[in-house]
């Protein structure tokens, strides 16, 4: 224990009156171990410097600045142990001057060797954090492997450049990571490769960009070792199929496909298929596709359907039924943080606004649609962007000297274009 801490553990015993066995008594360190560690005959672990920061009454990271020091050895050389121990505290707890001193100091290492030895650690801990579902704190960490591990092809950047891309996929970065982790695919795991490209077409059906949906679930379906990541392929390809004017029956070929694959895949078919039916025109299939979702978890992914069903139907008592009876479904897709969710809740939202307008609410739902068009526009969802306008288009007789204003800053609002590089990108 260097001599800082020492004194400070020191004059807080003083200023209490305690002795060494005090200390142990209040913070549940027995008093070998404290005895051991004053005394230099024991390293100060960071669940011992916690503990007794703790039994003083003081807030956790207290001593954090000055134990950044007994991260390191004799020699100067990061220890693992307590290194990792701390870096990671640092990242989940915020106190980040601490954490931006340690990682400094492992990339001043002349030793490459050392250096990327460090940076392999680092790289641990990240993944550690993003397992937790601590991605933000994750992310900066992916960040300095990337810029800084001396061999630019190892496993460990080619995954950063996956998990930096899974995290921005859908923002104003998004373009930019795919770039870089279609460079690195190469130089990534057996597994990771089908992750990844897995992802990038997950990515590609959000943006419903159907021709690279279908042209990276093909690529899938070659590489496929995973039996899940295999059905997805086929999932991919049939909704793809589906969008780019197919067959009907060819579409239905490739469902049946995926449906042998297993229990999972076989209930999926069966929805898979009532949606097929419905996009190709099979409208009477609605009440057969509402009675299969209904008590399902997954209701949220066929209500928007439901309702453009009904509303094309003319049935728009119906959908306003169906509206108000799952309320509470519509409310949480739309506080959802799950990116799908969010993206269901504007096709919901579009459906809702087309019944408006069949109702003849003409200026709530014109509204509605500008709405969804500037955020489907703006998150680079092009398809969608398009059916907004062609609605729009249609109720135009409809759209008031305000809303109309409203539409056309609507068309001219180009902020986050880079968002739709993605069509462009290979």
């Amino acid at each position: 224990m260097n001599q800082i801490l020492l004194y400070d553990f020191l004059t807080f015993m003083n200023d209490k009156n305690w002795n060494k066995a005090d200390l142990a008594k209040y913070s549940g360190i027995h008093i070998s171990d404290i005895s051991r560690v004053f005394n230099n005959k024991k390293p100060l672990s960071l669940h011992y410097l916690d503990a007794i920061t703790e039994a003083f009454g003081l807030p956790e990271g207290y001593f954090y600045s000055s134990y950044t020091q007994l991260c390191f050895n004799q020699n100067r050389y990061l220890d693992k142990r307590r290194s990792v121990a701390f870096i990671y505290k640092c990242a989940i707890n915020g106190f980040d001057k601490e954490l931006d001193f340690i990682i400094s100091e492992m990339l001043e290492e002349k030793s490459k060797t050392i250096r990327t030895k460090n940076l392999q650690n680092l790289y641990e801990i990240a993944e550690k954090l993003f397992a937790e579902g601590k991605e933000k704190e994750a992310l900066p960490l992916y960040e300095i492997i990337i810029d800084h591990m001396p061999d630019q092809t190892a496993e460990e950047v080619a995954i950063s450049y996956f998990r930096k891309y899974y995290l921005n996929r859908l923002t104003e970065e998004g373009p930019a990571t795919l770039v870089h982790v279609l460079e690195y695919v190469s130089y990534m795991p057996d597994d990771f490769q089908e992750l990844t490209i897995l992802w990038i077409t997950a990515t590609y059906y959000m943006l419903k960009q159907w021709d690279k949906v279908l042209h990276y679930a093909k690529r899938l379906e070659k590489m496929a070792k995973n039996e899940k990541h295999y059905g997805y392929a086929l999932v991919y390809q049939g909704f793809a199929l589906n969008r780019l004017s197919n067959s009907l029956d060819e579409v239905l070929e490739i469902i049946k496909k995926y449906g042998k694959i297993n229990d999972f895949f076989a209930e999926a078919a069966i929805g898979n298929r009532y949606v097929t039916l419905l996009d190709f025109g099979e409208l009477h299939y609605a009440d057969e596709y509402y009675d299969w979702i209904k008590d399902r978890d997954d209701l949220y992914v066929g209500i928007p359907r439901i309702i453009e069903s009904y509303v094309k139907l003319g049935r728009l008592e119906d959908a306003s039924t169906l509206i108000n009876h799952h309320e509470k479904v519509i409310n949480e897709m739309a506080n959802s943080s799950n990116m799908y969710k969010q993206q269901m809740y504007l096709d919901f939202c579009y459906a809702q606004s087309i019944l408006k307008c069949e109702n003849k609410q003409y200026i709530e739902g014109l509204n509605d649609l500008i709405n969804v068009a500037r955020k489907v526009k703006n998150v680079g969802i092009i398809e969608k962007f398009k059916l907004c306008l062609l609605s729009i288009w249609h109720y135009r007789d409809h759209l008031t000297d305000q809303l109309n204003e409203d539409y056309i800053q609507m068309l001219s609002d180009d902020k986050n274009q880079a968002s739709n590089l993605y069509a462009m990108s290979t």
